[in-house]
């Protein structure tokens, strides 16, 4: 970044190592898409304890996001993503000395805890730290970094792929953790829960370290500078919060319930139904999509402040229930080129749900929430995030198993193609607007 964009090199580095939480979180949610294939066979899996292994980990983020926000509150966002990437490395390490099935979903539900929290604090952390006109691409960046840990976790599974070391992916994961373990104790606590704590001249001192502007001055005129009364749950049914809770809510369940971890966890396997069948030929496949994620990605965070947040999830949607649509058909069809078709078609999703759902969704919810309710609200919303993911990865392989590969991904076509008529009618523009400026229209029932 350049000096007219107001950042220091200090708040450069702060912004790297808080959106590093993301390449945390793509890494171990995908790792086990390429361990899967060999803990199988050690531990003796059934398909019933393959999906425990898959889902437990999502109860474990469902844990992690609804004590986040407390944590947030109390604590700080600092301190609570220490807690994070303290547990991640412990989870991690876990799971790489299993002996026995109970000990591999101890270390998976301590790192699903540890996610969970991630999932909140993170994009909270970037929104409340980055400039109003490039806060779109600060967040956004939370989730290039998980499709950076995806990448990264295909690319080491189809690394391993040949002599089976499953446990060098979790000794990786621990080792990233440990990375971001150390990083967090060079960055400060967020201006806004500073000041929301009546510790105006920290607030002043953490700003003037962040950015090389004075506009921050001005901005800090519209925030909150004496210690507000703790936050309660009665705060969501003023009269004002109800229709911002929902569209929150339900735009993170859209951003799960259109399969996109389903097809995450389950790609190698997918492929293998393609047709797709040597030993490292769907784990390469799987990092061709890999690389599409990131690319698609890197694409938002340069254009998300500049077309807006709403355009990119109605363009993201509609397309990902295209190329479902396509697929759904191919598997109908059961035509000789199922395997190419398969492997363009999850490109697609996966490039179209990069760019909209996946890095637009973090954006939207870590600046439509009022900052009296944000954590908290962000713990909701995460919650059902995260309650979502585990609902659609364990019926996913029934699903198939049941009504088939054709019938499974025109399901989520159709889903898809119902969040893009729920982001038409109940999603407005926040591109541009600072923080308080944005609470102000929602109080003012002008969302």
């Amino acid at each position: 970044m350049v000096a007219e964009e107001k950042l220091t090199l200090y708040g450069i580095l702060v912004l790297i190592i808080a959106s590093f939480g993301g390449l945390l979180f793509g890494y171990h949610i995908a790792v086990i898409s390429g361990a899967l294939v060999f803990l199988g066979p050690v531990f003796q899996l059934s398909p019933y304890d393959e999906g425990i292994v898959v889902s437990i980990m999502l109860l474990g983020g469902l844990v992690g996001a609804l004590a986040a926000g407390n944590l947030a509150d109390r604590l700080g966002r600092k301190k609570t993503l220490f807690i994070m990437a303290l547990l991640l490395t412990l989870g991690a390490l876990i799971i790489a000395f299993s002996q026995i099935y109970v000990q591999l979903l101890v270390g998976r539900i301590l790192s699903g805890v540890a996610i969970g929290i991630v999932s909140v604090v993170a994009p909270l952390y970037l929104a409340e730290v980055a400039p109003p006109h490039l806060r779109g691409r600060c967040v956004s960046a939370f989730q290039l970094f998980i499709s950076l840990g995806i990448l990264l976790s295909f690319g080491m599974a189809y690394h391993f792929s040949e002599d089976q070391r499953w446990q060098m992916l979790f000794f990786i994961g621990a080792f990233l953790a440990f990375l971001q373990l150390c990083g967090i104790l060079f960055i400060p606590e967020t201006p806004s829960w500073v000041l929301s704590h009546g510790k105006n001249a920290q607030a002043i001192r953490i700003l003037g370290r962040l950015r090389s502007d004075m506009q921050w001055k001005k901005e800090m005129k519209h925030m909150h500078k004496k210690p507000e009364k703790k936050s309660g749950w009665v705060d969501f049914f003023k009269p004002h919060m109800p229709y911002i809770l929902i569209v929150g809510f339900m735009l993170s369940i859209f951003q799960q319930i259109t399969g996109v971890n389903a097809v995450i966890f389950y790609l190698p396997k997918i492929f293998q139904s393609a047709g797709i069948s040597t030993n490292t030929g769907p784990f390469l496949a799987s990092l061709s999509v890999g690389v599409i994620n990131c690319l698609a990605t890197l694409f938002s965070v340069w254009v998300i402040d500049k077309i807006g947040r709403r355009m990119l999830l109605l363009i993201g949607s509609f397309v990902m229930a295209l190329s479902l649509g396509v697929l759904s058909f191919g598997f109908f069809e059961q035509s000789s080129g199922i395997d190419i078709l398969a492997l363009m078609s999850l490109m697609v999703f996966i490039a179209s749900f990069s760019f909209s759902l996946g890095a637009t969704t973090w954006v939207v919810l870590a600046e439509i929430f009022p900052l009296k309710i944000r954590s908290k609200a962000m713990a909701c919303a995460m919650a059902l995030n995260w309650l979502a993911n585990y609902a659609i990865s364990m019926a996913f392989p029934e699903i198939i198993a049941t009504w088939g590969e054709g019938w499974s991904f025109a399901i989520i076509a159709m889903i898809s193609f119902t969040s893009f008529l729920f982001v038409y009618w109940f999603i407005s523009e926040t591109k541009g607007k600072s923080l308080e400026e944005i609470e102000t229209l929602v109080r003012a029932g002008k969302f």
